[in-house]
């Protein structure tokens, strides 16, 4: 009977965090550079004694590039292919593919969160006014020099970068490639992977999900009541 209430258990634990993670990847349909989480169902021993598998759900991220969308705001940066930017939070280092930037009073280039852009070789980019061109490949061209080159970097394993925020990641020492032959594309920013329609199914699988556990539920009700029952009646 036990092994009935710990299957109901852990189904309807599941199938509440699959809602959770759809939720979540709606609510940041809009972010720009936000990577869809997806939660999956993977069988674990509910104990070392206890042979039978009892579903728990994983969460991964789906880095596929999203949609990108024209600004014409020369400060929009997306990126065409692999890599991530590389911004500092503080004294530390995130990667995101988050590309709204603005010129702050000081001439760097900095994220909505405040995330300094950095430069080749590490560093703040710093730039002297409005009128600074980003080719493809990263070169920064102001008063028609280079003056700088923003660089990409990329995860032999992105399902171990760590989530800070919505948009950004941090990894660890050594986790990140340099991209060879990166493609930037200026007045432009990267959309949300999410799709909606995705998201609504991930949502219904969850629901039906949750009433095959409340079914057990009900089952093993029923059950506890017969025999209630049935020892009632042999008295």
């Amino acid at each position: 009977m036990s092994g009935l209430v710990d299957a109901a258990t852990a189904i309807l634990s599941a199938s509440e965090r699959k809602l959770e993670v759809a939720a979540h990847n709606v609510a940041n349909v809009s972010t720009p550079g936000f990577k869809r989480q997806i939660g999956f169902s993977q069988l674990l021993q509910a104990s070392p004694s206890d042979l039978r598998p009892l579903p728990e759900v994983a969460v991964r991220r789906n880095f596929a590039q999203g949609k990108l969308t024209e600004t014409r705001n020369p400060f929009d940066l997306a990126i065409s292919g692999d890599g991530f930017f590389q911004l500092r939070a503080g004294d530390r280092l995130v990667y995101s593919r988050q590309g709204q930037f603005k010129l702050a009073a000081d001439g760097t280039l900095v994220s909505p969160q405040g995330y300094v852009l950095q430069q080749q070789g590490g560093g703040d980019l710093m730039l002297d006014g409005q009128a600074a061109t980003v080719q493809q490949d990263g070169t920064v061209i102001e008063g028609g020099r280079p003056v700088a080159r923003i660089e990409l970097f990329a995860a032999e394993d992105p399902q171990a970068l760590t989530p800070v925020g919505e948009s950004y990641f941090s990894a660890g020492a050594g986790a990140m490639d340099i991209v060879g032959g990166p493609v930037i594309r200026q007045g432009m920013v990267e959309s949300s992977n999410v799709e909606m329609g995705d998201e609504m199914v991930a949502m219904m699988t969850a629901l039906r999900q949750s009433e095959g556990g409340a079914r057990l539920v009900q089952v093993y009700d029923d059950l506890i009541g017969r025999a209630i029952s049935s020892l009632g009646q042999t008295r």
